[in-house]
């Protein structure tokens, strides 16, 4: 069964690092407690930490009330878009110090009305390198304040129940769903009361919804109220101190430069062993590849040595700029550039028909290897012997054309163009 852990932090007497003390639990699914509470120092807590299949562990973490300011701003629709920007300006002149040190959390504006949440930003840091260095990845980050159960009333409307809780001589309020602070026993009175003087409700007291972990806690807690909200209280709860809203509808202080990364230190844990031999198996891949190349270099060096001096032996004079290249064009040069079987084959079957006519002198020859075009200059006492000798031809299978026929008195001159079909 998948459960969560639940970290409570305390902070140190200097105000500036966490103390040496947690409280924890580990919910189920429906939000009971799965195992017994406990508390205990750095040490007891990297224990049950590693009893644990999973590490780092996601945790929801809860801050001391009274180190997380609470207030209600307002806003103009202008201003909606850089809300994170600007807030923090209208603080500036109420907070004790320069708001660069504090870290705001904001809450879903509705109606031009916005709930900020702001802590000391260095402390913070702390806490987060803290449970960091023990392990813990924190998925949630709330007030103590802001987390005490909602009533049916207040669940849907700010200000008009209140929820109280007394733990270990601090007492928790949470007056709205956004808004709670934190006090000591003390002076719960005195801050009670302003908190009623500030909202302007002498005659409109809220209900209160009153948490402890006895009926004598509550008694105690009774006692703290103002005279006037001890009439005030509707309802008394004995129960232990994690039953709390888990429901997320309090400000999450995991915003900005704390929102919560990617578990990249968790997927190198899991990965690491792949990763390296994926790695090993990378560079030896490229060892091997490069070891290859270089002895293939090396061979088509020794290669190209070869061709060159072969080369020279052909062309003793010049300039080999490629000796590949100026070989195959040189062969190609000293190669016939007829068809000279076909040429052959052709005179075989043409020149037996002149020679049948006595009459007829051939005064030259000429063959297009380009086109396999034969041409014939022939000499004749009569146009009658040319047509005889094309006849033939053609009776041959050979296309035959006469050409350029001219007469010098009795000797007549033509132009036999012959090819095969």
């Amino acid at each position: 069964m998948s459960t969560q852990l639940v970290l409570s932090v305390k902070k140190s007497e200097d105000g500036k690092s966490l103390a040496d003390y947690f409280r924890w639990c580990w919910l189920a699914a429906d939000g009971s407690v799965t195992d017994a509470a406990a508390n205990g120092n750095r040490d007891a807590l990297r224990a049950a930490l590693s009893e644990r299949a999973e590490s780092p562990c996601s945790a929801w973490v809860i801050l001391p009330g009274s180190q997380v300011t609470t207030r209600q701003l307002e806003y103009t629709e202008k201003e909606k878009k850089h809300l994170r920007n600007l807030l923090p300006f209208q603080l500036e002149d109420s907070v004790v110090g320069d708001i660069d040190d504090l870290h705001f959390a904001l809450a879903t504006p509705t109606d031009g009305k916005v709930a900020v949440a702001y802590a000391d930003k260095l402390w913070l840091q702390g806490v987060f390198a803290e449970l960091a260095a023990l392990g813990v990845e924190v998925q949630r980050c709330w007030s103590e304040a802001l987390i005490l159960p909602l009533t049916q009333t207040n669940a849907v409307s700010d200000f008009d129940d209140w929820t109280l809780s007394y733990r270990r001589g601090h007492v928790l309020v949470r007056y709205g769903k956004q808004l709670g602070f934190s006090v000591s026993g003390k002076h719960a009175p005195m801050a009670i009361h302003m908190l009623l003087k500030a909202q302007e409700r002498a005659d409109n007291l809220p209900n209160l919804h009153l948490l402890a972990d006895s009926e004598q806690a509550l008694d105690e807690l009774v006692a703290l109220l103002p005279p006037e909200l001890q009439e005030q209280v509707v309802a008394r709860e004995s129960n232990t101190e994690w039953a709390l809203d888990y429901s997320n509808n309090s400000i999450d202080l995991c915003q900005g430069e704390f929102s919560r990364r990617l578990p990249i230190e968790r997927w190198w844990k899991l990965w690491r062993s792949v990763a390296i031999f994926a790695g090993v198996c990378a560079l030896v891949y490229l060892g091997a590849s490069f070891f290859e190349i270089h002895k293939l270099n090396r061979e088509n060096l020794v290669l190209r040595q070869q061709i060159e001096a072969q080369a020279r032996s052909v062309i003793p004079q010049g300039r080999l700029v490629d000796a590949e290249k100026q070989l195959t064009l040189l062969l190609k040069q000293m190669q016939p550039a007829g068809q000279s079987s076909s040429v052959m084959e052709l005179l075989g079957q043409v020149l037996p028909q002149f020679a049948a006519v006595p009459s007829a002198n051939i005064r030259g020859i000429a063959f297009t290897a380009e086109t396999g075009d034969l041409s014939i200059n022939v000499q004749a006492d009569s146009f009658a012997t040319f047509e005889s000798i094309r006849q033939k031809l053609e009776e041959m299978g050979l296309s035959a054309e006469l050409g350029s026929i001219n007469a010098q008195g009795n000797v007549q001159s033509a132009r036999l163009n012959i090819r095969k079909r």
